[in-house]
């Protein structure tokens, strides 16, 4: 089996190849260090999985998971992630990506989702399915949580605001995405009257408040300028 691996951090990537290529006998893994470099390493391997990280240094793992699913309609994208929250799941299972796990997870349950997501089936970690079956029944009691903010949010909102949050501006964010700058600030007005926020000041401290953003950190962009 061979599966790329992408994360910002050097020593989780190292760690867990590491970990992957010592449980699973025959593996070979190939990392990245950003989305740019985990569609390179995809174009030229041709993986069975894809595993990525939620937050990487130049664009999110959702848009990684976006622009690989419209190269490769059936690669199989497995979302190892340091954020559990229900509608970053909802999002990427949306985009087709087959599972999605956090980092608290067992290296036996990592494995299995690896071997799932290789074979085409969709995995999720039990707890991360349980919060989805209680927002998709609407049983969620925190209906004015971050939580459930995000998961009302279009995946194009999603990532214009994790971008926006880092300080990138309009025009670079409107060529990472491949949309126009209008359609950039269009979002972030939508944005705004949604999550009842007036200020980009105040879309930054909603970022940072969700986890979507973390700064002091290799590859993360300064907050200081906004559009």
């Amino acid at each position: 089996m061979k599966v790329v691996l992408a994360d910002g951090q050097r020593l989780v990537r190292d760690a867990t190849a590491c970990l992957l290529r010592s449980t699973m006998p025959g593996i070979i893994v190939m990392t990245a260090d950003s989305g740019a470099q985990a569609v390179n390493e995809y174009a030229g391997h041709a993986p069975d999985v894809l595993i990525t990280e939620t937050l990487l240094p130049d664009y999110s793992g959702l848009e990684l998971c976006r622009r690989i699913r419209q190269r490769w309609r059936r690669a199989n994208v497995l979302f190892l992630s340091s954020m559990d929250d229900a509608g970053l799941v909802k999002q990427a299972l949306g985009l087709g990506a087959q599972g999605y796990i956090s980092k608290n997870c067992s290296s036996t349950e990592l494995t299995k989702a690896i071997e799932k997501a290789a074979g085409g089936e969709v995995y999720l970690e039990h707890d991360l399915a349980t919060q989805m079956a209680m927002v998709q029944s609407g049983r969620n009691c925190l209906k004015n949580t971050v939580g459930n903010r995000l998961t009302e949010m279009t995946q194009r909102e999603l990532e214009v605001l994790i971008l926006t949050a880092r300080g990138v501006p309009n025009k670079t964010i409107a060529e990472r995405l491949n949309i126009s700058v209008k359609t950039v600030a269009n979002h972030l007005s939508v944005l705004k009257n949604k999550l009842e926020i007036s200020s980009s000041l105040g879309l930054l401290h909603f970022a940072v408040d969700s986890g979507l953003v973390q700064f002091g950190t290799a590859g993360s962009e300064s907050p200081a300028c906004f559009n």
